[in-house]
């Protein structure tokens, strides 16, 4: 069974995410998981195999990190706010790179700008800029302006969370 075969037939059980482990102990079909999740599919699949990511990001990151240039770029061209979300939490896990920094950064601020986007991704992109944050302290003075335009408008308790803890993991830095 190809890893696209059982990824149809696994996405609707119980505990799907689990599943995280069978690429841990079976590394190989990594390629085929991220073409999946990267790839022009048919939804539900990208989405399912970009789920899978985070978890097995978050047992071991290290797996992944030859494809780390590959969800930045995905990251900076994709529209599918499911994708864009999981990518970003996968890319949570890493620590921050210079690869594409400056396009990387812009495109996290203007995610959380963008009150069309899902809360998750805007929260989620603030939670990424604490790297940046944390790398050019300067850069605090931005995010702070976007967060009080936010804060104009009426918040989802979710993004008001999200700022919340923004702003207590850069008191980390000062």
């Amino acid at each position: 069974m190809t890893v696209e075969e059982a990824l149809i037939h696994r996405f609707k059980e119980p505990k799907f995410t689990e599943w995280h482990r069978h690429f841990v102990s079976h590394p190989e079909q990594i390629p085929d998981l991220v073409d999946l999740a990267l790839g022009s599919k048919k939804a539900p699949l990208p989405a399912h195999a970009s789920w899978l990511l985070i978890h097995l990001a978050k047992a071991d990151w290290t797996l992944l990190v030859s494809y780390e240039h590959a969800f930045i770029d995905y990251f900076l061209v994709s529209t599918n706010q499911s994708i864009l979300r999981n990518l970003l939490v996968t890319l949570l896990e890493f620590p921050l790179t210079d690869y594409r920094e400056s396009d990387f950064l812009d495109s996290l601020i203007n995610h959380v700008k963008n009150e069309e986007n899902k809360v998750a991704l805007r929260v989620y992109s603030l939670y990424k800029l604490t790297g940046f944050v944390q790398r050019y302290p300067e850069i605090k003075a931005e995010v702070d302006a976007v967060i009080e335009l936010i804060q104009e408008h009426p918040m989802s308790p979710a993004m008001k969370v999200g700022i919340r803890n923004f702003e207590k993991m850069c008191r980390k830095f000062a």
